[in-house]
């Protein structure tokens, strides 16, 4: 129903109508809870708290396909609400399936230097690759300008310093990437494949608590679905 970036909470536009008042809802809780809302996306854009991850003081990343579009990104980019000087778009054009319906099914931020990511969209000959336009802010304009265009996504990762720890299809349909980091490298995750491939990772030097979500993930979604922050910092 929101995201939250450096500029604080931006209220989404969720993709299906039979879900459209959660977004109120989730108003009127923060108004209750005195919780400045940045802004609210407004139609046509659609934005959805999955495909949204900050990646660092300078980089923001967000997936445009089946639920985020590319109306909702502009308008982002337009009110500066990212409040990062970098941001990333992750588009899905080849896959678009429901099963990686938002970023955080196929990928997840585990620590500054380490994530996960789907094996098999990796590589630029990936037949359900995703591709990346970076946008970067103009000092002198104030305005955002497209830098990159088009960059396989696993290559822009690790020209951005990423580790990328693969996970298999398997894991993938049961939640693999969707693991939360809580600070200073504890992530919790849902897969217990993926937390022993993570562990194992040489260098990896963050924690792992593997969590019984099976109640969550029955309804399509793991902790990262299953989680807000409220305020990040400046």
């Amino acid at each position: 129903q929101q995201i939250t970036t450096r500029r604080g909470i931006v209220l989404g536009r969720l993709a299906s109508e039979q879900r459209a008042h959660e977004v109120d809802v989730m108003q009127f809780c923060f108004n209750k809870l005195n919780l400045e809302i940045a802004a609210r996306i407004p139609a046509p854009g659609t934005l959805e708290g999955g495909d949204f991850f900050p990646a660092g003081e300078d980089l923001s990343i967000c997936g445009v396909g089946l639920r985020t579009n590319q109306e909702a990104v502009d308008y982002m980019l337009s009110n500066k609400l990212f409040g990062t000087r970098r941001v990333a778009i992750v588009r899905d054009e080849f896959d678009c399936c429901q099963d990686r319906l938002h970023l955080d099914t196929v990928f997840n931020i585990l620590t500054p230097s380490f994530c996960v990511a789907w094996e098999r969209m990796l590589g630029d000959s990936s037949e359900v690759k995703r591709i990346v336009d970076e946008y970067v802010l103009d000092p002198n304009s104030h305005e955002y300008e497209k830098k990159i265009e088009g960059m396989e996504f696993s290559a822009y990762l690790q020209e951005n310093g990423f580790t990328i720890i693969p996970v298999r299809d398997k894991d993938q349909l049961q939640y693999g990437c969707n693991s939360l980091c809580i600070g200073n490298g504890r992530i919790l995750a849902v897969n217990e494949k993926v937390a022993r491939d993570i562990v194992r990772t040489p260098n990896f030097d963050g924690t792992i608590d593997l969590v019984d979500f099976s109640a969550i993930t029955a309804m399509y979604g793991a902790v990262h679905c299953a989680s807000q922050v409220i305020c990040r910092g400046p």
